[in-house]
């Protein structure tokens, strides 16, 4: 199993900040939002780690991978950088892991994480139910609350089967979202640009998830630890001042 980690967009809604730091740097709990991406995933036992981010902020990841490595890091982390320096160059998510795959090489089953991510659940769970399935799997968190919910992905589950997904509904039927954690097996793999070339929607990966469950069977592992997308500067206030609390 390889990793891949999503650091290529521009996070418009967090400026000024992000004109200078990309969001996955931004520090939580004293630390970049990447380290602690890092710790859940190096005791997978992953082969590879890759990072995708644009050309804009590449030099910021580069150092900051350096000195992950310097500092007793045991993998190497590779980035793959596409040649985007402005937000209205952006690939979008579902084109950037197109891009990705090709760059990278991946054969194997494919873990994918957004870096933009703040999370405490442990990804062993995830693991050990996309194994015993050998299905695309992916991360659902319950918000428990409608307001919440569309401002997410929001997914629809028939026990652990993921029956509907609805990206941003103004009308949300559960309070589920998706988190941007993804399982997908070795074969799905060429399934993104069996999208990109259909002429889909090229960014969030709610609209991949959607054009996906209606071709192949997919499964939600529920977690209830502590999630947050952030996203605007209010969510990163929030989860900034906790670690003062």
């Amino acid at each position: 199993m390889d990793a891949l980690i999503l650091c290529g967009g521009f996070a418009t809604r967090l400026e000024p900040i992000t004109l200078f730091v990309p969001k996955p740097l931004l520090p939580v709990e004293g630390r970049p939002i990447l380290d602690h991406i890092l710790d859940g995933v190096a005791i997978l036992g992953v082969n590879r780690i890759v990072l995708s981010t644009n050309k804009k902020f590449s030099d910021q990841f580069k150092y900051w991978a350096e000195n992950k490595t310097a500092s007793g890091f045991k993998m190497p982390i590779e980035i793959v950088v596409e040649p985007t320096m402005y937000h209205g160059e952006k690939f979008g998510a579902i084109k950037g892991i197109d891009y990705t795959v090709e760059k990278a090489g991946f054969r194997d089953d494919l873990l994918i994480i957004a870096g933009d991510n703040f999370y405490t659940f442990d990804l062993n769970r995830m693991v050990d139910a996309f194994r015993k399935s050998g299905k695309t799997t992916i991360a659902v968190h319950d918000v428990k609350s409608v307001d919440e919910a569309r401002r997410f992905g929001v997914v629809h589950l028939d026990g652990s089967r993921v029956v509907g997904f609805d990206e941003k509904p103004s009308n949300p039927r559960s309070t589920l979202i998706s988190t941007g954690v993804y399982l997908f097996p070795a074969v799905m793999l060429k399934k993104f640009h069996e999208y990109m070339s259909d002429g889909n929607n090229p960014d969030a990966p709610g609209y991949f998830l959607q054009w996906l469950i209606g071709k192949e069977s997919v499964e939600g592992v529920v977690y209830s630890d502590k999630w947050y997308d952030i996203g605007t500067i209010d969510t990163y206030k929030k989860v900034f001042d906790s670690h003062f609390k």
